[in-house]
């Protein structure tokens, strides 16, 4: 069979594949190649999907900050509807936590973002329903935004096609090999060849690294579970913020009607078709019972989502010292949809060899700092036994 010849081959068509394709098809040809039958079935259709420059670690949190300008003002043409809409993100502290909420706060408006620090008791004016008594102090971060993923995903679709870009569905690599300076991706629906690879396969991203002989590399699927349920008959929750403890122990957002709740699992497995797990549901329940006058009398729909991360949480963006040509956009936990536009940038900047972004960089992003090759992820400590 004929190889399709192009200038990058991108193995992942969730948001970070779709995404890294859109800006790489401003320099070449692209194809992106899909497992599953339609784009962004295992993480991206299952994402919370809220902007919040307070979620996650630093690196990440930087790259929300970037991505804002795009998700508010998108490209003429890109979607017919708004990509985002307002929502809020409340963050609750307890009395050994503040201040480290207090150095989030500070982050945040040395980034330009509008937060509000207030008494932990005052956040019921923002959300009625809670039970701050365990909690000492709340962050307001007015600015969070709910994304439409349905619409970013559509757009970036659109934009790749508009740019001579190509999504391969149902074509799952099977074999990868480099040859006088040549990827080559052999599927089931075609072979393809490239200079460069970028490996956008999220929970399978290091199963790819495996196929092309590049290891071990410790970018992990976690399991994420979340459920929904009814709010008490007759109040109005269109208005309440994503809330959040600080300690990442639950957090809970209007959706569709619904409160949809998670208890921020992270069950380490292999990567899958992820369901919900029955007792981390519970606990969700609980916790929310817990922290708000909210009784849970059933779920109406409950589901599981992989989570991918490097150990030390942060991103996994840049060429692989291991192999030349092949370049990673992996490690996203749940920061995939929101800081989708600004890795994107990063990952193709670094995939061209341009570097990173100049506005990136102005936030402190450097490629070593994201680099696959750095320790935590290209060689994991050992526990050693102790003296």
């Amino acid at each position: 069979m004929t190889a399709t010849a192009v200038d990058f081959i991108v193995v992942g068509g969730g948001i970070a594949g779709l995404s890294v394709a859109y800006e790489l098809a401003a320099e070449g040809s692209v194809a992106v190649l899909e497992a599953e039958s339609a784009p962004g079935y295992h993480a991206t259709g299952r994402s919370a999907a809220v902007l919040s420059e307070n979620y996650g670690p630093a690196l990440w949190s930087r790259l929300v900050t970037a991505s804002r300008a795009f998700l508010e003002r998108p490209p003429e043409g890109f979607a017919p509807v708004p990509l985002v809409g307002p929502r809020g993100a409340l963050f609750l502290a307890m009395e050994h936590e503040k201040e480290a909420l207090r150095d989030q706060a500070a982050g945040m408006a040395g980034r330009g973002a509008a937060v509000e620090l207030m008494p932990a008791g005052d956040a019921t004016r923002l959300c009625p329903v809670l039970r701050t008594e365990r909690f000492a102090l709340a962050l307001f971060e007015r600015d969070c935004l709910d994304i439409d993923t349905d619409a970013l995903m559509t757009g970036y679709g659109r934009g790749l096609r508009a740019r001579g870009g190509r999504l391969h569905t149902d074509a799952r690599v099977g074999r990868l090999s480099r040859r006088a300076g040549t990827w080559t991706a052999v599927t089931a629906g075609g072979t393809f060849e490239a200079p460069v690879i970028v490996n956008a396969a999220g929970g399978w991203a290091r199963d790819v690294a495996a196929l092309a002989g590049i290891g071990p590399r410790e970018v992990v699927p976690f399991r994420r579970s979340a459920a929904t349920f009814d709010p008490p008959a007759g109040t109005d929750i269109r208005h309440w913020p994503m809330t959040f403890d600080v300690a990442e122990t639950f957090y809970f957002k209007p959706e569709a009607g619904r409160v949809m709740v998670s208890p921020v699992d992270m069950a380490a497995c292999e990567p899958c078709d992820a369901q919900a797990d029955e007792l981390e549901v519970a606990i969700a329940v609980d916790r929310i019972q817990a922290f708000t006058s909210l009784e849970v009398r059933a779920i109406r729909h409950r589901w599981g989502g992989l989570r991918t991360f490097a150990p030390d949480h942060e991103p996994v963006i840049g060429p692989d010292p291991a192999a030349e040509g092949f370049v990673w956009l992996a490690g996203q936990g749940g920061n995939g949809v929101m800081a989708a536009a600004a890795a994107a940038r990063l990952a193709a900047g670094l995939a061209t060899g341009r570097g990173v972004p100049g506005d990136l960089a102005a936030l402190g992003i450097t490629a070593d700092g994201v680099s696959p090759g750095r320790p935590c992820v290209s060689a994991p400590e050992v526990p050693t036994e102790a003296a």
